[in-house]
């Protein structure tokens, strides 16, 4: 029955072939056409799909032809079928036809015949061991189908099960015998030969005189000791510590040949250069950056880092040092004391504070709007006026930083990380720079014209002076707010400038299963962190702090030379005390290279510092040879509260890019922004306000 209906199906498919004007040719005739189409036609049962039996050819589709590799297919093919237990299988018919393209169409016929088991399985040999306990390393029972693969896979347990329990020179082989054609069935035997027991005898480092790393350090990474029962699998596992200390170019553990059951080891040891010396350099329409490290890996020959890393540029800069413990205490957790000084530039957005005397004195003597607003409509009118208005300038937060973190990873793709800080930072606006001064239109309704307070006390309160002589410094110049800009005076410094000292305590849990750090393809990273700080504002309060981030990017291949990448990005701070203000610090900001292009950086933030802030991010990658094309989308916005957080009013950054590979991704991307944050004039045409909203970003490695 099985046979007829492949007769049939053969039929059918030849059918087919001569409705689409098909010519059945040689494979010698065929050579050097490309392939069109490989099409299997099974008799009986469909025992292997399809997609398997194209994948074990050298001949493919959208390939050339050739006949010499199509000749190994068919025996390919018929051996994939053994391996599986199909031991009567058989290529029955092989058509190779031409369409009007001369494109050549293979269609192959097989025949899977019955699938074989395995009768017996006999172990021969194996003592000291248990026949039983041997045969449990076995993932084979008698009935079981002949699969060939689960063969190979029980004589290497097997071979690992001796070389784990001492014994490094076993042999294991496997020998089919005596086939019962009549019940298709086979027996299956292992020859198992243990051999002589052995213990790790004595380590020898080859040519230590002449390596800079200690002794102690190396045997610190090796996984066995003299006198413990020899197992390759603890050789393999040192071999890959040391090669991940970074220390060395080449790692050999050797076992000469011994005539004991002592087994001598021999470390051979090729080191890296010590000292190393790296610079970098970022580019975009704003302004440049630049940076180095200067870096020792191997301190004293114990395995310590030492580093200094420098930097200067917009939006910042600074100078850390650092010492670097690896595997504390052969825990194998890295520990990392570091003492720094960083400046970092951020665009800040103020509210008014009408409670604030100096901040009154100075708007009162210096914004004529707000002289009249307080000569006609009194005291309300004016405090709300302040309440509203907004200060938004270049602020620079100048950071002295110790911090030690303790980092562990296990398994390739995890890693722990936690850090206790001291900072004492200053946050202040750039004086280079001027403050944007922006108070809401008066309301005619909002007059206030009841008030009858006077002028010379004007919030109830005598110690306010509105003179302009008072509690900040004389002007010898009354310069006129109201243009909506104020220079960053002495008075203004001491006004917006919040000094903070803080203790913190963060964690970091990540999981990283990229297939590259620096130009993933395919995979996943996770990154969450939270931390708890105790912070200490300088003249005013005190408040304890929690802030929480999550980070998740995924990396999908959609073709061989296109990939989709996405990244998500949130997080929220908020302050444990009631009514406390939260220090700038920990203010959420996005805009620029790192999150949103096309935008400034940290330009997208609200007024008094976002608490909650949300970033998406998606780049669809093409990649041909040395050559990419990316097109991108970032979106993101910041809010107060979580009642305000909406999906319209974010901010959008859009462009192109392109990439070189030179070992590593250059990059240079061109964004455009949807012009969200952008005070242009509305009258020019489209086309020119997108021209000035462009941003250019050149570095090296991916955007995420």
């Amino acid at each position: 029955m099985s046979a007829l209906v492949g007769v049939l199906c053969l039929a059918l498919a030849g059918t087919a072939l001569a409705q689409e004007d098909l010519r059945e040719i040689s494979a010698h005739e065929a050579d050097d056409h490309k392939v069109a189409q490989i099409r299997f036609v099974h008799r009986g049962a469909k025992r292997i799909k399809g997609e398997t039996l194209r994948s074990a050819m050298l001949t493919q589709e959208g390939k050339r032809f050739q006949r010499r590799f199509f000749r190994n297919d068919l025996s390919g093919l018929v051996n994939l079928y053994y391996s599986k237990g199909y031991r009567d299988a058989e290529i029955v018919r092989k058509l190779l036809r031409l369409d009007t393209k001369n494109r050549v169409h293979i269609h192959i016929e097989i025949n899977s015949g019955a699938l074989w088991t395995v009768r017996a399985l006999t172990l021969v040999g194996g003592a000291p061991f248990a026949a039983d306990t041997l045969r449990a390393q076995v993932g084979l029972r008698a009935g079981a189908p002949l699969d060939y693969g689960k063969v190979l896979e029980g004589e290497r347990q097997l071979q690992v099960f001796l070389n784990q329990r001492g014994y490094p020179h076993a042999a294991v082989r496997n020998e089919w015998v005596e086939d019962d054609r009549a019940s298709r069935s086979t027996e299956v035997v292992f020859y198992i030969n243990p051999g002589r027991k052995m213990y790790f005898g004595v380590v020898e480092v080859e040519n230590l005189d002449q390596l800079y790393t200690r002794k102690e350090l190396i045997e610190r990474y090796l996984h066995f000791e003299q006198g413990d029962l020899y197992n390759p699998e603890q050789l393999a596992k040192s071999r890959e510590q040391l090669a991940k200390t970074g220390l060395f170019r080449s790692v050999f553990l050797l076992t000469p040949e011994t005539g004991d059951s002592l087994q001598p080891v021999v470390v051979r040891l090729k080191e890296r250069k010590r000292i190393s010396l790296s610079a970098g350099a970022f580019f975009s329409n704003i302004e440049p950056r630049v940076g180095g490290v200067v870096q020792h890996n191997n301190w004293l020959g114990r395995g310590a880092r030492l580093s200094l890393n420098a930097g200067w540029g917009k939006p910042e800069q600074g100078v850390t040092a650092s010492f670097t413990e690896r595997n504390l205490l052969g825990t194998g957790a890295d520990l990392v004391l570091s003492a720094g000084v960083t400046d970092k530039w951020q665009p800040t957005k103020q509210q008014g504070n009408p409670n604030d005397q100096r901040q009154v004195a100075l708007l009162t003597a210096n914004d004529t709007v707000l002289e009249g607003i307080l000569s006609f409509f009194g005291e309300a009118t004016t405090r709300e006026y302040i309440r509203t208005a907004t200060f938004n300038y270049l602020a620079v937060e100048h950071l002295w930083k110790a911090e030690a973190t303790l980092t562990k990873s296990w398994r390739e793709i995890y890693q722990a990380q936690v850090s206790i800080s001291g900072e004492d930072s200053r946050t202040r606006p750039d004086p280079s720079e001027r403050i944007d001064y922006a108070p809401r239109p008066l309301d005619p309704g909002e007059t206030g014209s009841d008030e009858t307070t006077d002028a010379d006390d004007l919030f109830g309160d005598s110690d306010f002076d509105f003179s302009g002589k008072g509690n900040f410094s004389a002007q010898d110049e009354v310069i006129d707010y109201s243009d909506g800009k104020i220079p960053v005076t002495a008075d203004w410094l001491r006004i917006l400038t919040e000094r903070e000292r803080s203790v913190n305590l963060k964690t970091e849990f990540l999981r990283d299963s990229r297939d590259d750090p620096f130009a993933p393809t395919r995979g996943a990273l996770l990154r969450l962190t939270g931390l708890y700080a105790y912070s200490f504002i300088l003249g005013r309060h005190q408040t304890y702090v929690i802030d929480g981030e999550a980070a998740f990017t995924y990396y999908q291949p959609l073709s061989r030379r296109l990939v989709l990448a996405l990244a998500l990005q949130g997080g929220g701070a908020a302050s444990l005390r009631e009514r406390r203000a939260l220090p700038q610090k920990y203010w959420s900001a996005y805009g620029g290279e790192g999150s949103v292009r096309g935008v400034e950086y940290d330009a997208i933030h609200v007024p008094g510092g976002g608490r909650l802030g949300l970033n998406m991010r998606g780049e669809l990658r093409y990649q041909r040879n040395n050559f990419g094309l990316v097109g991108f989308w970032d979106r993101a916005q910041v809010w107060r509260k979580p009642s305000q957080a909406t999906w319209w009013g974010m901010v959008d950054g859009y462009g192109l890019g392109l990439r070189y590979v030179l070992g590593f991704p250059l990059r240079l991307d061109v964004a455009f922004s949807d012009g969200s944050l952008d005070n242009r004039s509305d009258e020019k045409q489209w086309w020119r306000r997108l021209y000035q909203r462009k941003r250019f970003y050149f570095s090296i490695g991916q955007a995420f």
